[in-house]
């Protein structure tokens, strides 16, 4: 009987433990998923990124947009220091776009040419038919992958091509800050991206073309 009973308590004993090791490989199995899960996760925000920017606008000189809306308007390729160079176009064409969009003056023109000074560029502008000439300046650019800030600063200035004054002056800058890492112990999941280049022009040439056209939309309202 006690060999019997010995026997009975060994085979439940091992019972258990085939128990205990299926639980813990169920438990692994999980946790593994869940690693696997995150990671997906963290993958998908790296692909997209819902940072923030955060824009400034600073206003040297300001014309009445109100005695301009008939206006034609050249707006000139960004301006850029040797190593920006590859980064102008595409911000060009963002500010077009915006331009074109909110329509502030009557006539808006992309000419290619890169006038080294203001009177060289109103003559560009008369030679095109065009009464407005915007220089526009790429200051300072930082892009990276998005695990860095990515900054902008451009300068713009609208000049009437009839009299070679400067009718607007205006320095912009935008940001953009990654997010936080987050930290779950078995998995690190990498924060959101800062936003890239393109994404901070096109914020700040909309800020831009809504700027030009906010009296006029005001004047509208009453």
């Amino acid at each position: 009987m006690c060999s019997e009973c010995s026997g009975h308590k060994y085979a439940s004993g091992r019972t258990e433990v085939v128990r205990v090791a299926m639980r813990l490989l169920r438990a692994i199995a999980v946790l593994v998923a869940g690693c696997a899960c995150w990671g997906c996760i963290a993958t998908q925000m790296k692909a997209t990124s819902s940072r923030p920017v955060n824009a400034d606008m600073e206003i040297f000189a300001q014309a009445m947009i109100e005695q301009h809306t008939m206006d034609t308007l050249c707006l000139f390729p960004f301006g850029a220091a040797p190593e920006n160079w590859a980064a102008s176009p595409s911000i060009t064409a963002a500010y077009l776009s915006r331009l074109v969009q909110r329509r502030p003056f009557l006539k808006i023109r992309a000419v290619p040419y890169e006038p080294k000074s203001d009177s060289e560029a109103i003559w560009y502008a008369r030679y095109e038919g065009c009464t407005l000439a915007m220089l526009p300046s790429l200051l300072y650019l930082m892009d990276g992958t998005g695990s860095m800030p990515t900054e902008l600063t451009v300068r713009i200035r609208i000049l009437d091509a009839r009299t070679g004054g400067v009718l607007w002056d205006i320095k912009q800058e935008g940001r953009s800050e990654p997010g936080p890492d987050i930290d779950l112990y078995w998995n690190t999941i990498t924060g959101q991206p800062a936003q890239r280049r393109s994404v901070l022009a096109d914020c700040l040439s909309r800020r831009f073309a809504e700027y030009l056209v906010h009296p006029l939309e005001k004047e509208k309202e009453k």
